[in-house]
């Protein structure tokens, strides 16, 4: 925390000085560019945490404004005027979480949808706003009003500016260093893999949609009071865009970046706009040069020079203790399958799939390509739907349900190609998947929460030879292909889940590498009593692995057994055969 402090002190010393160095009317000048550096700041977190993209902020900005001048034009006491500020902000939070529900739930790919919608959200506010003369004052806007407790607009009202922009900075800044903040960026690199940790990422992206919001809406109740007036340009589109260019060009993946953007960008282009006829064209190539070569923006360039005067990122402890259990059901884990169908268009995937698990053990699933194996596992958790018959789990169906749903349930699932969160560092992958299935809601603001940690991931760690225990502080898109499998099976087991679903775990591995997975997924199984599913092409890992075998053929089960039953099948014989490394 100790940068936070350092950087905010030095923001703050540097807003405070503007008066001294220049005068109050080029403090109120770059006030009114502060404030859209909030609303920008809101703009940056929902698009380079979340990784969605929102074309209609000025919605919220130009709302919260036209509420606050109606309420400091008709009701007086200061203290009445603040608690219906504040319930202004918790209004466009709301309001922000209600589009959300609209847009997220049930959708993984939600991110275009959103920025139109947005974008058709704010056109219709900016001309709503235009012709409810008799509440808006129509085009000429909504005068007449003072400033919240009598402030002077070129006095005392840019130090509230100032106070606003360092809370909304240090608020964000703490909240990165959270595990809220790890989630958030989390959805934007890897929404599918987040899903199958059970986090309900439609939730964590309508909660950054209603922060943005809230601080939207800060900026318009102090636009109103800095401009004495609103009109319908304060919900259109142009300063949406506006807000958008700023923070794309100052850097969204920055706190500092969007008010870097919004003070040197806007003020330059209030000054330029009259006096260089093409500054629009200038500024619209800078936009797409950022966005195409420097997706960054000026706030790298600034934090890469300023690093090495900055404290060094402190290292996740990990500890044990008081880390709340998984909370899973340790009854029945058998998985039943009862003549399971999976179609996509015409084409049959599964045909009426009937087979029991055991309680535990490890059944190794085997078949040749397009059998339908993945498309099995892919049905458990959600990923499939299931257009006839039934999954069950300890008697409860489970087919047909959100992915986030799986792990709830005590599944836990790693995926044939190796699914991690490539922009975070290995220890932020762990620290994802110790939070998974046991986080109650306070704990995302709890920083200690980052550093839980199990027996189980402790002793995966510290085994010879496992590769990650030297590479924890680096990003896991360094890692090596298999290098990339350990990790995502350490992510899967962190939760201890009872039932494990395990795809190709061991492709791409050395037989070395090979050797020692094996190892940990069978010492997972003896430590937690379990269930795994494991897809395998390799026959001598089905045959050290296996308690059960379960062969698909063309989206049916063709036999079941041990491994030497198996082998010994002569339908199986005559449809599969399997190799070795």
């Amino acid at each position: 925390m100790a940068s936070i402090a350092l950087v905010n002190t030095a923001l703050l010393a540097v807003l405070l000085a503007v008066p001294f160095l220049f005068d109050m009317f080029f403090a109120y000048q770059i006030g009114l560019y502060l404030i859209y550096g909030i609303a920008a700041q809101g703009i940056g977190y929902l698009w380079g945490r979340a990784g969605i993209l929102p074309l209609g902020q000025a919605m919220f900005f130009g709302l919260s404004a036209y509420a606050c001048a109606i309420i400091l034009l008709h009701v007086d006491g200061l203290g009445l005027q603040i608690l219906l500020l504040l319930c202004v902000l918790i209004s466009a939070g709301l309001l922000a979480l209600v589009i959300a529900s609209l847009i997220f739930k049930g959708r993984a790919d939600s991110g275009p949808f959103f920025s139109l919608i947005t974008l058709a959200l704010v056109m219709i506010c900016e001309q709503v706003a235009g012709t409810a003369t008799g509440v808006t004052g129509g085009f000429n806007g909504l005068s007449g009003f003072g400033t919240i407790a009598g402030l002077d607009q070129f006095g005392g009202f840019y130090y509230v500016i100032v106070l606003a922009v360092v809370l909304s900075t240090v608020a964000l800044m703490v909240l990165d260093r959270l595990p809220a903040g790890l989630v958030s960026r989390a959805v934007a690199d890897n929404e599918q893999r987040l899903q199958l940790l059970g986090f309900r990422t439609h939730i964590v992206k309508g909660a950054a949609f209603a922060l943005a919001a809230v601080l939207a809406g800060l900026a318009g109740i102090l636009f109103a009071n800095h401009q004495g007036i609103v009109t319908p340009t304060s919900t259109g589109f142009l300063l949406s865009a506006n807000l958008v260019i700023w923070t794309a060009v100052g850097g969204r993946y920055h706190v500092l970046g969007p008010l870097l953007g919004a003070v040197l960008i806007g003020y330059l282009s209030s000054e330029l706009r009259d006096s260089f006829l093409y500054w629009e064209v200038l500024l619209a190539c800078l936009f797409i040069l950022v966005v195409l070569k420097a997706p960054g923006g000026l706030a790298d360039l600034v934090s890469a020079s300023l690093s090495r005067f900055l404290p060094a990122k402190t290292a996740i402890v990990r500890q044990s203790d008081n880390v709340p259990p998984t909370g899973f059901d340790g009854g029945a884990k058998a998985v039943r399958f009862d003549g399971v169908r999976v179609r996509a268009g015409r084409v049959r995937i599964l045909n009426g799939v009937d087979y029991t698990t055991p309680d535990k053990g490890i059944v190794c699933i085997i078949g040749p390509n397009g059998a339908g194996k993945t498309s099995l596992l892919n049905s458990i958790t959600g990923g499939l739907p299931v257009s006839g018959g039934s999954i069950s789990l300890r008697g409860e169906t489970i087919a047909n349900r959100p992915p986030h749903m799986a792990l709830r349930s005590g599944i836990g699932r790693k995926l044939q190609v190796p699914s991690v969160f490539q922009s975070l560092t290995v220890s932020e992958n762990l620290s994802l998947a110790m939070l998974a299935g046991r986080a109650a809601p306070g704990d995302f603001f709890l920083p200690s929460a980052l550093g839980w940690g199990s027996g189980q991931l402790d002793e995966m760690l510290s085994t010879r030879g496992f590769p990650l225990a030297e590479t924890l502080d680096d990003p896991a898109s360094a890692l090596a292909q298999g290098h990339r499998q350990f990790l995502e099976l350490a992510m899967t087991i962190a939760a201890e889940p009872p039932v494990l679903l395990l795809d190709e775990p061991c492709a791409g591995l050395s037989p070395d590498e090979t050797h020692l997975m094996t190892r940990l997924v069978k010492r997972f199984q003896e430590q937690n009593d379990g269930l795994i599913l494991l897809i395998e092409h390799d026959m001598s890992i089905v045959k050290s692995l296996s308690n059960q075998v379960m062969v698909l053929h063309q989206g049916e089960v063709l036999a079941q057994g041990t491994y030497e039953e198996i082998s010994a099948n002569p339908a199986v014989q005559n449809v599969y055969s399997g190799g070795t490394k």
